[in-house]
Formats: structure tokens, sequence, C-alpha cells
């Protein structure tokens, strides 16, 4: 099993939280000594973690080894805690890696929130409702934001039933679980923790039914472009959510360094913001694509904002990059009838992808070409993304992308593959000539006509 597979960071966060949760664990703890549970408790938590970042680094391997430790936490048979952050150590280390700045000033707040007496159970309420802002002010990042939310919803299930602002004198609360009067208000509670545990149950069963077709797209329409000609050894890298000031330019010097052209599918927001990026995309010969305005989901959206989610990018990256845009991608694979027609209508073809990298999850770079090398065909059209984030259009990591590049780029011509832009795989594949009125004549210029080396066309390796 190889270290920076997601599987075997889950194993090793696994495996560090039980050792530590159980008679083992214990024994290594002197009770006379409660520092030593809680030196455990953090090195227990920090071993996947740091593994994570040194493995893989992205935040996505960070926050799956945390929030498996954390689950791990839960499963101790410890009654009760030795103190009261203990089943929280795996989300505090986690954040010190995250960002040790939220950790610092959450930890300051609940220092001064137990200072001031109030409940154990508010104030780590207090805690992870803070930690929320604060992540998304000092990174942006969304995945960040979502692993705050999944803590929250742990609290809350752990804490609902105790939450009080003040800690209860020792006969109110002996009065409290006694069996006389309160058993209504007991039963309400133990309600309330079912029906949030429900919930977090459904939000996450429908967070990964969303994801499983985020990079997918739903079936195989006839009018839409997916795949080239599987006989021939033709084969496109797009990228997605771009341009970006950071991930962009590195992918574009290995393309120059390789002699590789592909296509690009811009969001015309970012394209405004980096506009000297998209003409340099345009100089080095890439093709360019639509990516919507500001990548909102078009399945779902009335028409009036699809229509403008399209035709704002065409007009902003038409007038940046001096060229009209032929090729149009939904963000995320996901659209409606409407929203191909109205591309057509601005006469678009609708493009989607036939190999996900799924470096949208942040895997390991060795990870990321080992999958795209291994399943790639003739035709095949291969999503990668230069910018965009776990769920939105900035502050992803991308190193992992540009470090498989030239790997993948390599190793796939030593096995016979071409690399054309999206444009020359659907005139290879004779998509042009269609009567299907969704498929435009996209090819205003023959794309082998720039005075390069013609293609020969030979069968698939």
């Amino acid at each position: 099993m190889l270290i920076d597979s997601f599987l075997a960071l889950s194993v090793i966060a696994f495996l560090a939280g039980i050792g530590n949760s159980n008679a083992f664990g214990r024994r290594l703890c002197r009770p006379e000594h409660p520092i030593d549970c809680i030196i455990l408790d953090i090195s227990a938590a920090v071993v996947p973690v740091l593994t994570a970042r040194l493995a893989v680094g992205s935040g996505m391997s960070v926050v799956l080894a945390g929030l498996v430790s954390f689950v791990t936490f839960h499963l101790a048979n410890w009654k009760p805690a030795k103190y009261k952050l203990q089943r929280y150590v795996p989300v505090l280390v986690t954040l010190g890696f995250l960002s040790p700045i939220t950790l610092v000033l959450i930890l300051i707040l609940w220092q001064h929130l137990r200072r001031h007496r109030v409940s154990v159970s508010v104030s780590m309420l207090l805690m992870g409702i803070a930690s929320i802002p604060l992540l998304w002010v000092l990174h942006r990042r969304d995945l960040y934001v979502l692993f705050a939310l999944i803590w929250l919803m742990v609290i809350l299930y752990n804490e609902s039933p105790y939450l009080r602002w003040r800690n209860l004198p020792v006969a109110a609360a002996a009065d409290l679980n006694s069996d006389s009067g309160n058993m209504k208000l007991r039963q309400r509670r133990i309600l309330v923790r079912r029906l949030l545990s429900i919930g977090i149950v459904a939000a996450l069963a429908a967070f990964l039914f969303f994801n499983r077709y985020v990079y997918r797209g739903f079936g195989l329409q006839p009018e839409l472009f997916r795949v080239g000609n599987r006989e021939l050894p033709f084969i496109a890298l797009t990228f997605d959510d771009g341009p970006d000031p950071l991930y962009t330019p590195l992918i574009l010097d290995i393309l120059r360094e390789k002699d590789v052209k592909a296509t690009f599918f811009m969001i015309g927001r970012h394209a405004e913001r980096h506009p000297e990026i998209v003409q340099r995309i345009v100089e080095e010969g890439h093709d360019i694509g639509n990516h919507t305005y500001s990548h909102r989901n078009l399945y779902g959206l009335d028409e009036k904002n699809t229509w403008n989610e399209i035709a704002k990018a065409d007009e902003v990256i038409t007038k940046i990059a001096g060229t009209k845009p032929y090729l149009f991608r939904p963000p995320r694979g996901l659209y409606t009838d409407a929203s191909i027609e109205f591309a057509h209508e601005l006469g678009y073809t609708t493009v989607l992808w036939s190999v996900s990298s799924r470096d949208w999850a942040e895997i390991s770079a060795n990870q990321l070409a080992r999958y795209v090398i291994n399943n790639t065909r003739g035709g095949d059209i291969l999503l990668f993304h230069d910018s965009g984030s776990f769920i939105g259009t900035y502050g992803g990591y991308r190193y992992n992308t540009v470090n498989a590049l030239p790997r993948i780029i390599d190793e796939l011509e030593a096995k016979g593959f071409r690399f054309v832009t999206v444009s020359q795989l659907m005139m290879i594949a004779g998509l042009t000539e269609s009567d299907d009125p969704l498929l435009p004549d996209i090819l205003r210029v023959p794309p082998f006509s720039d005075g390069r080396e013609q293609l020969e066309i030979s069968p698939e390796p």
C-alpha cells in the first residue's frame, strides 16, 4: 500500500487513534501525571496529520487524516474524559496544521470563556462557531470552512443535551439527572441529538452524491462532445477554472517546454482579473473555452441567469483574448437543456471529458499521474484544474497537478499518444461535419494550418 494514498492515511490515523484509546494507551498514562494523557493524545493526532502533510502535501489530505483521527477519538472508551477537550484534540491538531492563527485565537477564546465560568458545552460550541469566520477571513478556502462545519455539527451532537450558559451546581445537576420530573426534557434532548445525527448523515450523503457527478458529468449524451476517435492515438489536455496567477503560468511553462498544446476553459471573472495570462495562453497557441462568468451551478439555475453566465463570459473572454472561444464547458459537468441551447445560440459546442485526473480531490502527484497514465485511451479528453477549490473557484492546492504534469506528458507520449487541442480532436473525430444542430462548425480556421508539421493520423498504439 502506498503511503501517499488517502486509504493509507486513513489506516494510519485509525490505528494511531485506536492504539491511543484502548488499554495500551491508558497504560502509558500515569495516574498522578495528567499531562501524560495530553502528550499521548496530541502525539496520536499529530502522526497521521504530519504524515499527510509530508506524503501528499494538500489541505485535503490533512483534513482527511484529521477527520479519521477525530472519529477514532470518539470511539474511545473514556468515561469520563481525562480533560475537557480530550475528544477534540484531533480537530485542534489539524487546525494547527491548516491555520495556526485560528488555533491560537480559539484557544484564547476557550480560556476566556472558562475564566468567566461559561459552561464547557457552550464554550466548545462558541469555539466551533468562531473557527468558521476565522478560517474564511484568513484563508478563503472552502475546504477549511467545510472542516469547521463538520466539527461544529459534532459539537452540536455531543453537547446539545447539556447546553447551559453557566455550570450547574452539583445539587442542581443531581436533580436534573434524577428520575423525577425531567424524563420529558431528557427525551426531547435525545430526539434533538438523533435529528442532528440524521441531518449530518443526510447532508454527507447529498454531498457525496453531488460529488459523484461533479467531475464525471451525466451520461453520454449525443449533443455533447466528451471523447474523440477511440481508434486513433490523439488525446487532449484540458484545464478548468483559471486563469490563476500562481498555477496557470507554471502549467504554461511546462507545456511550452514539452511543446504541447492544451485547452483552457476559463471563468470570465478570473479572466477579468488576470488578462495578461489570458493573452499569454492565446499567444502560445492554446485553445480557449468558456466556463461561465462566475462558475455558478447551471443545474437548477433559471434561464435568465443561465444566459447571463454564458453570454457575459463570452463577452469578457472575447474582448481580452482578441478572439472568440467556440468551446463551452458547464461548471462541474452539470447542465440543463437550456444551457446547451444557449451555448449553441452563441456558437459554442459543449465539451465535457472522458478521464478526470481527480486533482480536485487534492490527491498526491504520484497518485494523480498513475491514475491518468493507466486510464488514458485514444480519443480521451483529460480533465485537470489550474485553479478552483473543493467547492469554490479560488484557493485550491494545485501544486500536485503542476508536479504530475511533466511525468504524465512524457509517459503518455512514450506510449505513442499525441497531444492535440479539443478543437483539433473534434476535427479528427469528424464531428464538425455532423448534421446535429447542436454541434456548430466551430473551426473557422483549420487546426493544422498554422505552419507546424501536419499530424500523421495512425492507429492507436
